[in-house]
């Protein structure tokens, strides 16, 4: 290959599905997305964090620039999240479809990259294949109907690489790489410096498929400086306004994440790798299974023909695997910004195979493949909604609420920081916890609507308690059924009995007031 040729064969607009095919296709896939999005409560602790914070920049007199979680300054994450949260609160009301429309969003804006890409580099057909496997990959479908910044982050990441790929195709244009500048901006907006794994990727890509158009088409040496310089205000206002976050926001949120984070979250250093085969189900185990069965009729190459095999693509998601395989915070959902890529690398190697089976037994396959997502989707829309009072600690907090509601509780006093629960019951919650989550010292985390705080150390509880005017004040105890789970309540319940008893799932009510 020569350092001026494309990566991959010139796309043709005469193959692969017609516009009108894409177009009921992607309807197809919009609904998958959004279907019953709400028909389930906010999950904990995630997505009653990701509701809670932007609930709160609703209220008279709220600062945007300074997400508040319970009551207390929260900077763990840029505020793009909880603005886009927050608007479609106020364009939808309070409610989970509302609250999981940003994740909706993102997964649009990155089936929309990810076809643009391969539409660019290596036609219809394969842009097609590409938008089909993306929309029907296990982690994807479900991180697109769950609240968090994964999904967002994933979308403007997908449109910065789509953005890199309409400059390289038009020979460098600058109009589409500021485009490519403020959509990565965005993402660092969204989550700081997980944006930056799938740009390495890309770089690394790009260079090792020895693609100058597209080096002089991402242009390095400004998106980066670019990107820290947009991405910056945010936090040089915050240092300017608490000098203290420094060590925050460079030892727990960066060094943190790669040495030690203080949330734990710790994997073994093969973790991703294993599980993105659980992951991007169904494609990614049901294709390999095909390639073994294949595999002396589908010809590699030699180990240079490997990057352009590859792609930038396929260099997205290793890099991206390997940079997060070796950091020491882990989650599932940390790949999800590698899996639109992971699905255009599936897609071309389901074409390949297509070039050995017959037409049947691809249809089959496909079809398949695509319908054990289908069920499996069917049947977590359907089940999950019905399992949330027994869910444990990941329990949405709705039912709990209905019930305190039911009882007819006013105030409630729980043994855990469910942050959901203010979102469902009010603000006339306080957790009892053996430390509030202060970020700063100077935070007293007073909510606006009660003038108090919604913390409560054990010591602090029974003179908190017995400040309450009012009657039914109920204490809230989530029982694991384990022995070293005891209720912090206990020694006070002993020495003044409930008035009344009531369980649902694993969660204890008792009546005080």
């Amino acid at each position: 290959m020569s350092p001026e040729a494309p990566t991959n064969r010139p796309p043709s607009s005469a193959d692969g599905p017609t516009t009108r095919q894409f177009a009921l296709f992607l309807l197809g896939l919009a609904v998958l997305f959004i279907a019953f999005a709400g028909s389930r409560g906010l999950n904990e602790p995630d997505e009653g964090r990701y509701a809670n914070i932007p609930a709160a920049m609703l209220e008279p007199g709220a600062d945007w620039l300074e997400p508040r979680l319970s009551g207390f300054a929260h900077y763990d994450k840029p505020p793009l999240i909880y603005w886009v949260t927050a608007i479609s609160f106020r364009a939808f009301g309070v409610n989970e479809w509302a609250a999981r429309a940003p994740s909706m969003l993102g997964a649009l804006l990155a089936i929309a990259g990810v076809g643009w890409v391969a539409r660019r580099i290596y036609g219809r057909e394969v842009a097609f294949w590409a938008l089909l496997v993306c929309g029907t990959l296990g982690q994807f479908w479900f991180l697109a109907r769950f609240l968090s910044p994964d999904m967002l982050l994933t979308g403007f990441c997908s449109l910065g690489v789509a953005a890199w790929a309409e400059s390289r195709h038009r020979g460098g244009d600058w109009k589409f790489w500021f485009l490519s500048l403020i959509c990565w901006t965005l993402a660092w907006w969204t989550k700081a410096t997980a944006a930056l794994v799938p740009l390495l990727g890309l770089f690394i890509g790009v260079l090792a498929t020895r693609d100058r158009a597209g080096l002089r088409a991402l242009r390095p040496w400004f998106l980066l400086p670019g990107i820290l310089a947009l991405g910056s205000p945010w936090y040089l206002e915050m240092l300017h306004r608490h000098a203290e976050l420094k060590d925050f926001f460079f030892g727990r949120e960066l060094a943190g994440r790669v040495t030690g984070h203080a949330d734990g979250r710790r994997g073994k250093i093969y973790y991703h790798f294993a599980l993105s085969f659980a992951l991007w189900a169904p494609w990614l185990p049901a294709l390999l299974g095909a390639w073994l069965v294949k595999r002396r009729q589908l010809p590699l190459g030699g180990w240079r023909a490997l990057p352009s095999r590859l792609g930038v693509e396929g260099f997205i998601v290793l890099t991206g695997l390997i940079v997060l395989s070796l950091i020491s915070s882990k989650l599932p959902s940390y790949t999800l910004p590698l899996a639109p890529w992971a699905a255009l690398v599936l897609a071309r190697g389901l074409l390949r195979l297509r070039a050995v089976v017959s037409p049947a037994a691809f249809r089959g396959f496909t079809g398949a493949t695509v319908g054990i997502l289908i069920a499996l989707a069917v049947a977590v829309m359907i089940v999950m909604p019905r399992r949330e009072a027994s869910l444990g600690l990941s329990s949405p907090m709705r039912p709990i609420a209905a019930k305190l509601r039911e009882l007819g509780a006013t105030s409630v006093y729980v043994d855990r920081h469910f942050s959901g629960l203010e979102i469902y019951f009010g603000p006339r919650v306080r957790y009892v916890v053996p430390r509030a989550p202060q970020q700063r010292s100077d935070d007293a985390g007073i909510c606006a609507a009660t003038g108090d705080t919604h913390f409560a150390t054990f010591e602090e509880f029974p003179a908190k308690l017995a400040g309450e005017t009012g009657t039914g004040v109920w204490l809230v105890h989530y029982d694991n059924g384990k022995p070293n789970n005891p209720s912090p309540f206990l020694p006070y319940l002993k020495a003044h009995p409930p008035l009344a008893h009531e369980r649902l799932g694993d969660f204890d009510f008792w009546r005080v007031r």
